[in-house]
């Protein structure tokens, strides 16, 4: 079976907030989730402060660079591949800014048509997202993924989409930090400083980054 957890950082919102919007799947298959599933475990175990073991749910927001060192040196030790889009929401399409849900839809369809050429169209697919979308969203946006996945293949998906609360799931807790990556490069590039100091740990699994989407041609 196949694993694609998908996260996001910074917010769709278009008219404050941060300059990007960036969304992330990371695909493993089940033997290597297993191991991507135990790194919260294993690093609160690491002799961590008693402060930061009370915390409900570690993210790359509220951890240390220590902490997110640890995180990303185990990522790049597992056999996965990580796909990215950066969006600068200045250049997003109006008609897409007046319509989030349309424009989350066609960010994931971009996205995944980048995973989905790498998966076995015989193995089973599950796909885990943060538990975001209202019943009725829910059932829009699982309708819609299975008909790109048939359009693609041509087969009829056997795939298993979960919306799970992020602090439940120890795969999307893992993502989040890999996804925060992303944000942190993109927005600290106009800064001085390494902006790149943490996604160059997991430099090796990145399969697409891909940060030209909606610029003008």
């Amino acid at each position: 079976m196949s694993i694609i957890y998908v996260d996001e950082s910074g917010d769709m919102g278009m008219s404050n907030g941060s300059d990007y919007f960036i969304i992330t799947a990371v695909k493993m298959e089940e033997f290597d989730n297993t191991k991507y599933c135990r790194i919260p475990k294993e690093i609160r175990q690491k002799g961590l402060k008693k402060k930061t073991k009370k915390i409900a749910e570690l993210k790359f927001s509220n951890s240390s660079v220590l902490i997110r060192e640890m995180f990303l040196k185990r990522i790049a030790n597992i056999n996965l591949n990580i796909y990215s889009l950066i969006i600068n929401k200045e250049l997003t399409q109006q008609k897409l800014k007046d319509n989030l849900p349309i424009l989350y839809n066609y960010l994931i369809k971009i996205l995944l048509e980048k995973v989905l050429v790498d998966i076995d169209k015989s193995h089973k697919l599950k796909i885990c997202l943060d538990k975001c979308m209202s019943p009725n969203q829910k059932m829009n946006f699982e309708n819609y993924l299975k008909t790109e996945f048939f359009s693609l293949f041509n087969v009829i998906p056997d795939v298993e989409i979960l919306h799970e609360i992020s602090y439940n799931d120890q795969g999307l807790i893992v993502t989040d930090f890999i996804c925060g990556s992303f944000g942190y490069k993109y927005n600290t590039a106009k800064l001085k400083g390494d902006c790149d100091c943490y996604t160059s740990i997991i430099r090796d699994k990145i399969k697409v980054e891909k940060n030209d989407l909606f610029k003008k041609k």
